[in-house]
């Protein structure tokens, strides 16, 4: 049997390394058989994360109370009412920290608060990793977290409203990892999202669309420009309640003279999308790319993001936003009366904020790894887990059970590990 399992697995590894060899070995076809995990595979519960080489910021809210932040933060965000914020205590969060910031937004009172941070320097790729958790009552939201750049001489320290303008490629730009009730592109009939909603991007650029015109022009009238959309075709991508919830994005800005930038984020790891030239493909009419339905006429794929048109304007900006705006104001209640909805507070919670030059990935624990190496769940460790942990690794990013010997990268290594250990019997 043992003889089986060690022909049939060598051969696996070796036909799925020569398919991975094949894919070339530039960056762009870079393939997870060298998968990347996440600076946070090194650092098991983000202990000593803030000294890799890679980290530009980190924030977990450990040994402090809220009139400390200012120290780290730019700008503190209390609320109208100097009330939004405060430390407190939760371990259920996966880091080995014990607080964590909750902010809370009360009807006529407040529209919620957050921290901005100025980075000191920009840079042309950056990552942003944070952890938040909704109350188990949460409504929907008008604006969540912000990734983006501004013009280096404006050193003013707080953040700028652009909502209904479009920058001109030397001022700003901004990604908003937010949520809506329903993504524009589903059928009308389908039902609108529990709160707080699904994920999506909200970005402005130098280049979006206009809701004005079908060209996505403005035909002159104010507030021309809001953010353009973009988040899964798939099956809504709700944001859980009561959970802690791993989100990450990632801008990379373009050539200024080209379109050629992008956006990508994950959620718990998993890679939704990636926005960038010829990643996806639709039709673009007024200020919605339209890549299924009666608008989609044309398909053809994304030209990508001119974030900028001068090299000065890099990604030194990251927001932790929490924004009720009109969810306070209009009638926002869910299609299911018996989905909880508090609409006079809102609460989240945030944690283990990291940014990053390389991908951050999920808080790795000691549960990461499948007990005795039963990656396909059936009770024992054989020729199956050995393939399963193949694929794992040759996805573009692994989880961090891919990484089997624990060397911080997911590679045929850890398979080749796993088959020896099964040959010994020491699973």
């Amino acid at each position: 049997m043992k003889t089986t399992v060690i022909v049939i697995s060598m051969l696996a590894i070796l036909l799925l390394g020569g398919i991975a060899a094949s894919k070339g070995n530039g960056e762009a076809n870079k393939t997870a058989l060298a998968g990347t995990l996440g600076i946070a595979a090194r650092y098991p519960g983000d202990e000593g994360i803030e000294n890799d080489s890679s980290v530009v910021f980190t924030e977990n809210f450990e040994s402090k109370s809220v009139t400390d932040l200012s120290q780290s933060w730019t700008n503190v965000g209390q609320g109208t009412d100097g009330t939004a914020l405060f430390i407190v205590k939760d371990t259920t969060a996966p880091s080995i920290g014990k607080y964590c910031l909750r902010v809370t937004a009360t009807k006529g009172r407040n529209v919620g608060g957050g921290l901005w941070k100025l980075l000191d320097e920009g840079y042309e790729q950056l990552y942003a990793r944070f952890y938040c958790k909704f109350a188990p009552d949460a409504p929907y939201v008008h604006h969540f977290c912000e990734l983006s750049g501004r013009n280096p001489y404006d050193k003013s320290p707080w953040p700028h409203g652009g909502a209904g303008n479009r920058p001109t490629g030397t001022d700003w730009f901004t990604v908003n990892i937010d949520m809506t009730r329903k993504g524009f592109w589903r059928p009308a009939e389908a039902p609108k999202a529990p709160p707080p909603g699904e994920w999506i991007l909200y970005n402005y650029w130098s280049e979006m669309h206009s809701w004005q015109t079908p060209e996505g022009e403005s035909d002159g009238r104010d507030r021309g420009f809001f953010g353009n959309i973009f988040g899964p075709l798939d099956e809504p991508l709700v944001v859980k309640r009561g959970v802690w919830q791993c989100v990450e994005v990632m801008i990379k800005l373009n050539d200024p003279e080209k379109r050629d930038g992008e956006v990508t984020f994950w959620i718990d790891g998993k890679l939704i999308e990636r926005y960038g030239p010829g990643t996806i493909e639709g039709t673009w009419n007024t200020d919605k790319f339209w890549r299924t339905g009666e608008f989609n006429t044309n398909p053809q794929p994304f030209e990508g993001f001119r974030w900028r048109k001068n090299e000065r304007l890099k990604i030194n900006i990251f927001w932790l936003k929490y924004f009720l705006g009109r969810v306070f104001t209009e009638d926002l209640n869910p299609h299911d009366p018996e989905i909880p909805y508090n609409d006079n507070k809102a609460i989240v919670y945030f944690d283990n904020i990291v940014l990053s030059k390389e991908y951050v990935g999920p808080i790795v624990t000691d549960q990461a790894l499948p007990v005795g190496g039963d990656y396909d769940g059936d009770g024992q460790a054989g020729i199956s887990d050995v393939i399963r942990l193949i694929k794992l690794c040759m996805e573009e990013y692994p989880d961090a059970s891919a990484d089997y010997n624990r060397d911080g990268t997911a590679s045929v290594a850890d398979a080749l590990a796993l088959l020896l250990d099964i040959i010994k019997g020491t699973n």
